[in-house]
């Protein structure tokens, strides 16, 4: 078969993928997240130092072909030929990057065809080659260790998202970020086929973005001039992320009304003052905030957060009183809807559509308003039924500033534990929904809030290996998400993470240790973990833990002056970090 001939085949299956099966998954390919349809061919393609990566067509699909390069010279030590030519006359045992794929699919979409031959990677965008080639090199990286050649199993693959919006909320109000820290953030999310970065920029606790107009917003805090933003909106669309700039409003501008008190809504400065007021001046303000994002962001979304605050301070304010009885606005309900209102007319001039959280679905929006629900599923019930189109989001269930585990580097922070395993549950798309239910749930966001006693190493260990299962509840047809299938996947990944300097959190597949007894100075010991790959092996004479150790079978008694280590072991190698667990100290009085 010719090469054209099979870009045209991969173009049938990804016409196909929609409707196939759900089949058999071969147990040696370790991709996350898993793609809509992947067909074993037998046999596999050779890579190494030769390799010609041929890529067909213009700058875009050049720079793709060097982005796969670029991944496999970091996991595997390679680094093949990148030639411009023509799919047809590519040279045997090469790599084909070319445009060409279905007409109407997602621009995400893509085929990937792996033969002894050729590995070939077609789409209809170059958004679509993109994914296509974070596929081929995880496909390349199954171990992410230095090699003269790389076997590639012989393979076809259609693919397309399931959501088109698959985002994570970095949070830099709180916690200011280094510009070179999020671009390394936005490769970390391209790796997983995450598209969206919500930038939360805006909150009581500083104003991040530099707004010329206003200079005295960032009160002297750390901030993103013009040229950052620049760099970082560059940076994320070459690794096909958008970028959607997060404000808050009309409530969490503690920042805003101490730099500029006009905008106050209370009657004088008092602890807590946060909320804007509605004068026309405040409107102003958002126009010149406005007119300042849509010249750096070119994504067609403005986060306006709206998320609900007290309206006590508009009900206490005379002022913001007058100027309801002025409106002729009844209630503080009312005047949050007339809020909305104006700020939707600044937005339609910037050309701007608004996403915010539940409080927008009160009314006051465009019909095009995106709206970002934090309640799941029953949030996102009205909206879709009133034809809104909804980003599924969960306090509970999405928030990654909740604790990974229970053990004890965890417990300081707050919330109940949210998982790896709990992620890839949440459902943001139930295939009980009708059809254009569906159709209308737009994306899934996990959110990284911040404090202000973090770190940016802190940021991506809330992240990863989480985003991983967000990303596959995002992309994977649902009634292909298999949680034991994705377990021995992630240990790939892990790899991977490794090799890319990923700062990952190993929470999920770490050692625990539960008291469950005591007696005559002695203790029973219960140790666990959540994901129930591998095996724990243990020592108790301070030693540590080897693939020959003693293997966990049941809860053991132990001195109360004992150490133990304890690691998990997945194929004969260390799948985490070791657990010392101090018996007396650590565990005597409850969970580690």
């Amino acid at each position: 078969m010719t090469i054209r001939r099979r870009v045209a085949a991969v173009t049938l299956l990804l016409c196909l993928a929609a409707g196939a099966p759900a089949a058999e998954r071969p147990a040696d390919i370790s991709l996350v997240p898993w793609p809509a349809s992947v067909e074993p061919q037998g046999g596999s393609l050779t890579i190494d130092s030769q390799t010609q990566v041929v890529y067909d067509g213009d700058a875009r699909v050049r720079a793709v072909a060097h982005y796969f390069g670029e991944l496999v010279e970091r996991t595997r030590g390679l680094r093949p030929v990148i030639v411009q030519g023509s799919a047809q006359n590519a040279p045997k045992r090469s790599v084909v990057f070319t445009l060409g794929g279905p007409a109407g699919a997602s621009p995400e979409a893509y085929g990937l065809e792996v033969s002894s031959k050729v590995a070939l990677v077609s789409a209809a965008d170059p958004r679509g080659l993109f994914n296509g080639a974070v596929t081929l090199w995880q496909l390349a990286s199954p171990q992410a260790t230095v090699v003269q050649e790389v076997r590639i199993p012989g393979l076809r693959i259609s693919d397309e998202p399931r959501l088109r919006w698959r985002g994570l909320l970095l949070d830099s109000a709180t916690q200011y970020q280094s510009v070179a820290f999020i671009k390394r953030y936005i490769d970390f999310m391209a790796l997983h086929k995450l598209n969206v970065l919500h930038w939360h920029l805006v909150d009581d606790q500083a104003w991040r973005l530099q707004i010329p107009k206003y200079p005295k917003l960032t009160g002297g805090q750390s901030s993103y001039s013009a040229d950052d933003v620049r760099q970082i909106v560059e940076h994320a669309a070459a690794r096909n992320v958008m970028i959607v700039p997060g404000l808050e409003m009309p409530g969490h501008a503690t920042a805003a009304v101490t730099a500029y008190p006009a905008l106050r809504a209370s009657d004088a400065p008092v602890a807590g003052s946060n909320l804007y007021n509605i004068e026309d001046d405040t409107f102003a303000f958002f126009d010149a905030v406005f007119a300042q994002i849509a010249a750096l962001f070119p994504a067609e979304y403005i986060h306006i957060g709206a998320g609900d605050v007290s309206k006590d301070q508009w009900k206490q304010s005379s002022s913001v009183q007058a100027r309801m009885r002025e409106l002729g606005i009844v209630n503080e309900v009312r005047l949050q809807r007339y809020f909305f209102e104006r700020i939707s007319e600044v937005s339609k001039k910037h050309k701007r559509r608004i996403v915010g959280w539940d409080a927008i679905f009160g009314g006051g929006v465009p019909a095009d308003s995106v709206i970002m629900t934090s309640r799941g599923l029953d949030g996102a019930l009205g909206p879709v039924a009133s034809g809104f189109e909804v980003v599924v989001s969960s306090g509970s269930q999405l928030s990654f500033n909740r604790p990974q585990s229970a053990a004890l580097n965890e417990r300081a922070t707050a919330g109940e534990i949210l998982s790896l395993g709990d992620v890839y549950r949440f459902d943001p798309a139930p295939a009980a929904l009708s059809a254009q239910d569906r159709s209308r749930l737009i994306g899934v966001q996990g959110n990284v809030w911040t404090s202000t006693d973090g770190n940016e190493e802190a940021v991506e260990q809330m992240t990863f290996p989480r985003a991983a299962a967000l990303a596959e509840i995002g992309w994977t047809p649902s009634a292909q998400l298999r949680w034991p299938d994705f377990q021995p996947r992630m240990v790939a990944m892990l790899g991977r993470y490794s090799r890319m300097g990923v700062r990952f959190s190993d929470a999920a597949f770490r050692a625990m240790a539960f008291k469950r007894g005591e007696s005559g100075g002695r203790v029973s010991v219960e140790l666990a973990k959540q994901v129930p790959l591998g095996e724990i092996r243990y020592t108790i004479n301070g030693t540590e833990p080897t693939a020959k150790s003693q293997v966990y079978t049941d809860v053991f008694d132990v001195p109360r002056s004992t150490v133990i280590k304890a690691t998990v072991f997945y194929n004969g190698e260390p799948l985490s970090r070791t657990t010392a667990i101090d018996v007396n100290a650590d565990i005597a009085g409850g969970p580690m």
